[in-house]
């Protein structure tokens, strides 16, 4: 049976979805507080690095790569194009296929945003140690394979 954690901690249970949710959740809160004065969320910024390291990537490309539906990829990179972080370009003569890339504007905040990104990091890393978080992400890699 699967079970969450309670508010007053009392009954502590075992439920792997529950409880990752919720802990992505909270860091997701954590990094949205911090990359606040840039005025990016930490799913876009996530993003724009996912675009900046995969030059002229396809949304379904990097819908892959990020294990997402293509349609929420399409609603997050339309809000990156909008502020002209990235842009989006058909692809050869197949006008269904675009291309997306980091704009020199997409760029500069992603500098902006790495140093923050970099801080965050080291909080968590230097809260719960940096072997604790290696660990946690062997553990999430081996539960990606686990259930694919």
């Amino acid at each position: 049976m699967c079970y969450l954690i309670s508010s007053n901690k009392k009954h502590v249970q075992n439920c792997a979805c529950g409880n990752l949710r919720k802990a992505t959740r909270t860091i997701t809160q954590f990094y949205d507080k911090m990359l606040q004065q840039t005025g990016l969320r930490s799913t876009q910024c996530l993003l724009l690095l996912d675009i900046s390291l995969n030059k002229n990537i396809s949304v379904s490309n990097l819908a892959n790569i990020l294990l997402m539906d293509q349609s929420t990829v399409t609603r997050n990179i339309e809000l990156l194009r909008k502020s002209g972080f990235i842009d989006i370009k058909k692809e050869g003569l197949d006008s269904r296929k675009k291309c997306i890339f980091i704009t020199d504007k997409g760029l500069k905040k992603l500098e902006e945003s790495k140093p923050i990104l970099n801080k965050a990091q080291n909080k968590i890393e230097n809260g719960i140690g940096k072997a604790r978080i290696e660990e946690l992400l062997k553990i999430l890699t081996d539960i990606e394979k686990l259930v694919e």
